[in-house]
This record gives C-alpha cells, sequence and structure tokens, in this order.
C-alpha cells in the first residue's frame, strides 16, 4: 500500500529577503528617514514601507504579507550589514551598499568612490477640489525627466517618493477593501435579526 506524503507546509512570509523585497523596502524607507531624522519614524511611516513591500511580493505571486515589525527588524540588519560593508578591502560588492548610502552616510563624507548624500525632496502632494475624495486626485507623482538626468539630485525625480506614494495607494485599497468586507457582515447580521424576529413573530401569532 503506498504511503501517503505529507502536504507541503503553507507559504509564509518567512525571515529570507529577496532582493528585489529588500530594494522596494529601502525605497520607501529612505526618504521618510531622510525627512524624519534625526527623530524616528511615524507608524504610518513603516505602515507605508509594509505595504510597498507586501505589493512587489503580491506581483511576485506570493501570498503572504510581511509585517511592520518584520520591516523595522530588516532595517535594523541592513543598517548593521551597511557599516560593516563600508570597511571592507577591498570595496564590497554588495548589491545594496550603493543604495543605501544616500541615506545613511555619515556626517563625515563619503568614502572614496561614493558621491555625497542628498536629501531627499519632499513628495509632491496635490490639494483635493472641491472636497473630493479620491485616491488620483489626493496626490501626484514626480515626473521622470527627459535629458537622461534621471539620477541628478537637481533633477526633482525620486523613486523613493514614487515608491511611498504606491504604498499609500496600495494601503488606502486594502483599507477600504476591509471596510467593505466588515460592512457586509455587518449587513449580514442585520439580516438575520429581522429574519429571527419574523419567525418568533410569526410563531406567537400562529400558537396565540
Amino acid at each position: 500500500m503506498p504511503s501517503c506524503g505529507r502536504k507541503p507546509p503553507p507559504e509564509r512570509a518567512s525571515g529570507n529577503w529577496s532582493d528585489g523585497e529588500t530594494s522596494t523596502l529601502i525605497d520607501a524607507w529612505g526618504p521618510a528617514h531622510l525627512r524624519r531624522h534625526p527623530r524616528h519614524l511615524l507608524l504610518n511611516d513603516w505602515r507605508a514601507a509594509a505595504s510597498a513591500v507586501n505589493a512587489h511580493r503580491a506581483a511576485a505571486g506570493r501570498r503572504f504579507n510581511r509585517t511592520r515589525l518584520q520591516c523595522q527588524t530588516r532595517v535594523r540588519t541592513l543598517k548593521k550589514r551597511y557599516k560593516e560593508e563600508l570597511s571592507r578591502q577591498p570595496p564590497s560588492r554588495w548589491p545594496h551598499l550603493r543604495q543605501l548610502h544616500p541615506f545613511l552616510a555619515s556626517a563625515d563624507g563619503p568614502p572614496p568612490g561614493f558621491p555625497a548624500a542628498t536629501r531627499a525632496p519632499a513628495p509632491a502632494v496635490k490639494q483635493e477640489v472641491g472636497g473630493s475624495v479620491g485616491l488620483a486626485a489626493s496626490w501626484t507623482v514626480p515626473r521622470r525627466p527627459r535629458n537622461g538626468a534621471a539620477r541628478s539630485s537637481s533633477s526633482g525625480f525620486c523613486p523613493g517618493a514614487v515608491v511611498t506614494k504606491l504604498a499609500e495607494v496600495y494601503e488606502r485599497v486594502e483599507m477600504a477593501r476591509i471596510g467593505a468586507g466588515n460592512l457586509k457582515m455587518e449587513m449580514e447580521a442585520q439580516r438575520a435579526m429581522l429574519d429571527a424576529v419574523k419567525v418568533e413573530q410569526q410563531w406567537k401569532m400562529e400558537n396565540a
């Protein structure tokens, strides 16, 4: 009789971060870090960063989301690794070193071969017109310049700001979806209560 094989364990958002997840987290966390430094990030900043990572995971076909605490732990690990990789000789080839440098460079100046850190521009926010509320009406994305200077600090284009805004939209959509689900459950509960009242009234009439 053939033995029954064990079912594979369900997929979980494990501690192993892919390069894509890590890059997305850095792009979402970095501008908020520069904006808040030396203060700590707000809870909404971490939620936006987690939403950006989970949007990336969803696009990659992953089912389970990263939590805010997992993102905070990952950033602490990246900070520690950044300091270790800076001191390596010959220079490190860690793929996230140059991506982290604009956000973590020390006040003493950049190490040889690295550009000076620059503060990311604040994301442009479009005010709502006529009291209308909507995802498209509440924010604008900085446009990429056409002269090829996409990475210039004077161009006004910040990939991290774009990722942060996309994360905010993703979080709003998720909150709207959860709210709609709660409303549906509440309506079903009210309908069940009304049905119970009707049944009770009918029973009283039949046994009067």
